[in-house]
């Protein structure tokens, strides 16, 4: 019998040694709320890419077997959460992964690492971008930048963020709009948004309409921000919040940080100290 007093995660996604990022921000950070980790490794780096230098070993061949193991113990996930993707054969190993485990409860939140600053990562190939759009299809919740709400409605990126506050959110709700209407996604936070008066906003879209969280800008960017935030998101619904509730917790704590390390952030890669902060209650 499974000890059924904790919520549970199946977390797919890279482990960065270096950069406090990826699988073990993730992991930290859900852990931190009360929730339960189970770590599906797409890739395991020395350090996040932005160094220098990094080894990176690409989990493809093991994850099929991973996964089998875990199908035999039949875990239940109250959540998935779906980070980084290396190549189009993992796309379709996690796509099955899905339907596997999926339950009725079980809440699928991706997050969509395809790009940043209007252009697509450039390990993107086209059939990489195809297999993890239609994968997006099917997740409950995503969590683009605007660069990649632009990818995945071919959306014209420039012209979208040259656009002044007010019709720049009201274009980016049609966008997310237009992504919901063709799939089975049910929210979509962009995150991320710049704004010339010196704020950064997330666009929180349902079906419903939309709604804008925004934090005072403080500092650059930084490795693992977004990694953060989504988990927090994740974790606040996993507990019980809403969505627009657990957008205003996760980017309240990312800019309280950097609002308050910002003169001690000399370098990006390495992240921001979150570790300091998460006894003063996230969720």
């Amino acid at each position: 019998m499974e000890n059924k007093y904790i919520k549970r995660i199946a977390l797919i996604t890279d482990i960065s040694g270096l950069g406090n990022c990826s699988g073990t921000t993730n992991t930290a950070i859900l852990s931190s709320m009360g929730i339960e980790c189970c770590v599906v490794p797409t890739a395991i780096l020395s350090a996040q890419t932005g160094f220098p230098d990094y080894y990176i070993y690409d989990f493809t061949d093991c994850m099929k077997e991973y996964i089998n193991s875990l199908e035999k113990i039949s875990p239940k996930f109250d959540a998935i959460y779906i980070g980084f993707i290396a190549n189009a054969e993992q796309a379709e190993i996690i796509k099955r992964f899905v339907r596997k485990f999926r339950l009725e409860d079980t809440v699928i939140i991706t997050d969509p690492i395809i790009g940043d600053n209007g252009k697509r990562h450039s390990f993107f190939n086209d059939l990489l971008f195809k297999k993890i759009s239609n994968l997006i299809s099917d997740s409950d919740l995503i969590t683009p930048n605007l660069t990649e709400l632009c990818l995945l409605t071919d959306s014209n990126y420039n012209n979208i963020n040259s656009l002044d506050e007010l019709e720049k959110y009201k274009s980016i709700n049609e966008l997310c709009q237009k992504l919901m209407k063709k799939s089975n996604i049910k929210t979509v936070v962009v995150t991320g948004i710049d704004s010339s008066t010196g704020y950064i906003s997330n666009l929180i879209a349902q079906k419903s309409g939309y709604e804008i969280v925004s934090n005072k800008k403080s500092g650059g960017s930084y490795s693992g921000t977004g990694d953060i935030f989504t988990s927090i998101v994740c974790g606040n619904i996993l507990n019980g919040l809403t969505v627009i509730n657990s957008v205003k917790q996760a980017a309240d704590f990312v800019s309280r940080i950097l609002q308050e390390e910002h003169n001690n952030l000399t370098n990006r890669n390495y992240g921001i100290p979150y570790q300091l902060y998460l006894n003063n209650n996230i969720n």
